[in-house]
Order: structure tokens, then C-alpha cells, then sequence
């Protein structure tokens, strides 16, 4: 019996009915042992329909013949399992079949390599193409958060140029009436003008906490600290919490849209200490860097389990999550440490600098 057939005739009618595609091959060597070639010397049915090719236009020729270099490692791994005897898998591009398969290679007797191909084209491009919409939803992830980013800074310009303009047009416009009152009090009586320049005093009172509502000037004009210390104690005080404020660090350049986002942030999380911490003291520390600023928020409240996904969503207004979809797309991330009956600390750390640029 000829040798090339044994292979075949041990697999039988298994060989021809098999779904996945098989072929066997002989490593063909010289008399000193050095490999020469691989010839084919049997395919099935699913072979030449996987690999587009007719099983008489491959029998007994080498692999080398019917494929292009591209196709090396496939007769490598044959080669592999020929010399060792020893089992071997094997997964990549087919580029001449424009296939992605898996081999699983084995040495059947002497010389002869059985190859069974699972053809996975189908699963590879499944997977590519999640691979492509994981890479486009981390992106739209990342632009959503830059763009929650953006809407903050412009609304913040918005209030900005709305606390300017009341200051400006208000607030002078009750300037001048209150003079004007004060100044008709010296020719008429002074208790006949005197409730008039109370109200005036109190609409100008108020004209300005409103102001401050509003937009902190202090951002502006003086810096992220001062506006934080100012803040803290105007949020604070009327509800009997005292704050201790301190900051340190290298006095290195913040930009306005970092002042700004901090600034928000801090807002809200001192809203949340006064809703629903029910704490007695405050400790607000401001820590600059060379590259990142640290913003400290710590209470003496009743805390809560921060190992809990759902406060991420529900502490508060804007919530934790918010804040810290925010800081992502700056470039910050936010660290919160809680127990309950223990207080919370909310450590806040954003670059000095936002690279996604002023808002439109």
C-alpha cells in the first residue's frame, strides 16, 4: 500500500465528511535531513470551499507553489509539527484567501502533518468591528465630557457678563438714588426720608450678595483662594458651620477655565455639605503644584459608604459623578473618603491648565 494514502485511508470517511476544513501534508526532507519541502497530499470538500481552490490543482505539489510568501508561518507550523511530532495550534490572516483562521496541527505518522483550519473570519471581524465601536464610544465618552466641560465655562461666562451688568447698571443706578436721598435729607427731615434710604441701602445690600451669586469678582480679579475663602464663609456661616480654610503650594498660574471649574465644584460640594452632611466644621485646603492643583473638602458630618456605586449619581445636585466626568475631561480625577457617622473628605486634582480650550 502506498505510503501516501495511509494517512487517508486511517481517516477515512471521517476525513471526507468533516465541516471544517482539513488538509495533509508531507514534509519532504534530503538524505542529510535538511528540509526541502511541503507537498499537499489530500484536502476535503470544506478545504476547497474555505480556501477557494480545487483539491486537482494542489495534489502533490508544494505548498510554496499554490501559495504566496504572505503564507510562510502556515507552512512553518507544519514544518514545526513534522520535525517535533508534537501538536501545535496557530492563529492569524490568511492574506492570499483573505481568511482569518485558526489551525490545529498534528503528526498522524511520520513525516505527514494533518491540518485542521476553523475558519474565523467572521468572528474576527465581529470583533474588530466592537473593537471599533469600544474605541468610538471612549471617544464620544471623552468629547461628551469635555463638551459638559465646555457648556460649564460658557455658562459661567454668562453669569459673568449678567453680575457685571447688574453690578454695573444696578447697582450704580442705586448709588445715585441713595445720594440723591441722602442729600434731600439734609433739606427735609431726616425722619421723613430715613425709611427711603434704608429700603435704598437694602436694595443695594442686596444688589450685591446677588452680584456674588451670581459670579465671584474675586475669581476674577484676585485669584481661585481668595474667591474659594470668600465663598466658603458666605455659604457656610448662615447655617453655623465653621470653615478653616488654608492654602499652600507654589504660587504657579492657574488658568481661568481651571479657577472656574474648581470654583464650581467646590460650590457644589459645600451645597452638599450643607444639605445633607449636617456637619459642625469645614476644612477647605487649597494645594498647588508645578503641573496640578489639590482641592481638600473634608466635614465632620454624618458620612456615607463611598465604596457604594449609587452615591456616584445621587450626593447631591450635580452629584459626584458629575464632577467627576468634568475633571476627566480636563485631565483631573476626584477621590472621595467616607464613613458613615465619620465625615467625608473629596479630594479634587485638575491641571493648572484645560487644553480643551476657552468655550465658544
Amino acid at each position: 500500500m502506498n505510503d501516501d494514502r495511509t494517512p487517508y485511508d486511517a481517516l477515512g470517511v471521517l476525513f471526507a465528511k468533516i465541516l471544517e476544513p482539513v488538509a495533509l501534508y508531507r514534509a519532504l526532507f534530503d538524505e542529510g535531513g535538511a528540509f526541502r519541502d511541503v507537498v499537499y497530499i489530500d484536502v476535503n470538500p470544506a478545504y476547497e470551499r474555505v480556501m477557494g481552490i480545487r483539491k486537482e490543482d494542489i495534489l502533490g505539489r508544494p505548498f510554496r507553489e499554490i501559495w504566496s510568501e504572505k503564507e510562510r508561518e502556515w507552512q512553518d507550523i507544519i514544518l514545526q509539527v513534522a520535525t517535533t511530532g508534537i501538536y501545535a495550534r496557530y492563529e492569524g490572516p490568511s492574506y492570499d484567501t483573505g481568511k482569518y483562521l485558526h489551525a490545529i496541527a498534528f503528526s498522524p505518522t511520520r513525516s505527514v502533518v494533518a491540518v485542521i483550519f476553523l475558519d474565523m473570519t467572521d468572528w474576527k471581524r465581529a470583533e474588530e468591528a466592537l473593537q471599533e465601536k469600544e474605541i468610538l464610544l471612549t471617544e464620544y465618552r471623552q468629547e461628551l465630557r469635555t463638551l459638559a466641560a465646555r457648556l460649564s465655562l460658557a455658562e459661567e461666562r454668562t453669569r459673568r457678563e449678567i453680575a457685571v451688568k447688574l453690578h454695573d447698571r444696578v447697582g450704580y443706578s442705586l448709588v445715585s438714588l441713595l445720594a440723591r436721598l441722602r442729600a434731600l435729607s439734609e433739606t427735609h427731615g431726616p425722619d421723613d426720608i430715613a425709611p427711603a434710604v434704608h429700603e435704598v441701602e437694602g436694595l443695594l445690600s442686596d444688589t450685591r450678595s446677588l452680584t456674588l451669586e451670581i459670579s465671584s469678582p474675586l475669581l476674577y480679579e484676585v485669584g481661585l483662594e481668595p474667591a474659594l475663602a470668600s465663598l466658603a464663609e458666605r455659604m457656610l456661616a448662615p447655617h453655623g458651620i465653621a470653615v478653616d480654610f488654608r492654602e499652600c503650594g507654589p504660587q504657579s498660574h492657574i488658568s481661568m477655565e481651571i479657577r472656574i471649574l474648581m470654583y464650581q465644584m467646590a460650590q457644589e460640594l459645600l451645597l452638599n455639605v450643607i444639605k445633607h452632611a449636617g456637619a459642625k466644621n469645614v476644612i477647605l485646603r487649597v494645594q498647588r503644584g508645578n503641573k496640578r492643583v489639590r482641592l481638600l473638602v473634608e466635614d465632620d458630618g454624618a458620612g456615607f459608604s463611598s465604596k457604594t456605586p449609587k452615591h456616584w449619581g445621587k450626593w447631591g445636585g450635580m452629584g459626584l459623578f458629575s464632577i467627576r466626568e468634568k475633571l476627566h475631561s480636563v485631565g483631573g480625577e476626584i477621590r472621595v473618603f467616607s464613613e458613615k457617622g465619620k465625615g467625608s473628605t473629596v479630594a479634587l486634582v485638575a491641571p493648572l491648565t484645560f487644553e480643551g480650550g476657552k468655550p465658544s
